[in-house]
């Protein structure tokens, strides 16, 4: 019993010091990347600290070697920086960090509206595969993230709503703020998608083996995009927000 009660000991030991080097060696990769990126030393943890919506004494655990941030944290932590997750726990050897990175980076977020009219109605043909940036809209980066979370200014664009199928959720000259990193049906929700040839925005909703397609408007009935059909679907992205746009006259 003693021999195994030291042996537990022990290894318990050498677990408490491998987790204090993966600390030591976490802070240390940090306060190079944050180094390279233009970040220095007095002042870089209060501007991590609110960029990230956190207390100082939370970031500065990270440079003392006290803590490492959980999943969700450290990837922000490491856009923010312009290095990756795996460099900073130590599982690669480059940072990928652009020299002056954080000196470059604007208060800005820019969302490209694209020229691209997607149809709440019985669809719109597509006439080109390539699709024109006709301007951006620009917020600052903290209204940004509490539009679009922590989601890259690259993976959100403006389409322009034309129809009145998903009245009265949005209105025809409305504008859809649409993630494009979703690429495929992933929960129930409004999704811009092609299907054959045609543009839609619509209501996607599984119902059993088949996917519904849903307008919010009644006067328009629902049709399934069916396992014979599917090769037919390819989603550009799902709605995050839309922008109404009203005029009144005088």
């Amino acid at each position: 019993m003693s021999e195994l009660i030291v042996h537990a000991s022990t290894s318990n030991i050498e677990l408490m010091v491998q987790e204090e080097k993966a600390r030591q060696d976490f802070s240390k990769r940090l306060a190079r990347a944050c180094e390279k990126a233009g970040l220095q030393s007095h002042g870089r943890q209060a501007e991590i600290a609110k960029k990230l919506k956190l207390t100082p004494k939370a970031v500065s655990k990270w440079f003392n070697g006290e803590a490492i941030p959980r999943r969700g944290k450290l990837q922000d932590l490491a856009a923010l920086i312009g290095t990756s997750a795996a460099y900073l726990l130590g599982d690669a050897t480059e940072d990928g960090v652009s020299k002056g990175h954080m000196k470059m980076v604007p208060d800005v977020y820019r969302v490209e509206v694209l020229d691209l009219n997607v149809s709440a109605g019985p669809g719109s043909y597509l006439i080109s595969d390539y699709v024109e940036v006709l301007y951006a809209i620009e917020f600052t980066n903290e209204h940004a993230r509490s539009l679009f979370g922590n989601r890259s200014h690259h993976e959100v664009k403006v389409l322009t709503v034309n129809g009145d199928s998903m009245a009265p959720t949005f209105a025809s000259g409305d504008r859809l703020f649409v993630d494009i990193s979703v690429r495929h049906f992933q929960t129930d929700g409004v999704y811009s998608f092609v299907y054959g040839k045609t543009f839609h925005v619509k209501r996607l909703q599984m119902l059993g083996n088949k996917l519904a397609v849903l307008s919010d408007n009644p006067a328009y009935e629902k049709w399934f995009i069916t396992e014979d059909t599917q090769d037919q679907l390819y989603v550009m992205g799902k709605a995050l927000i839309h922008e109404s746009i009203k005029y009144y006259k005088l």
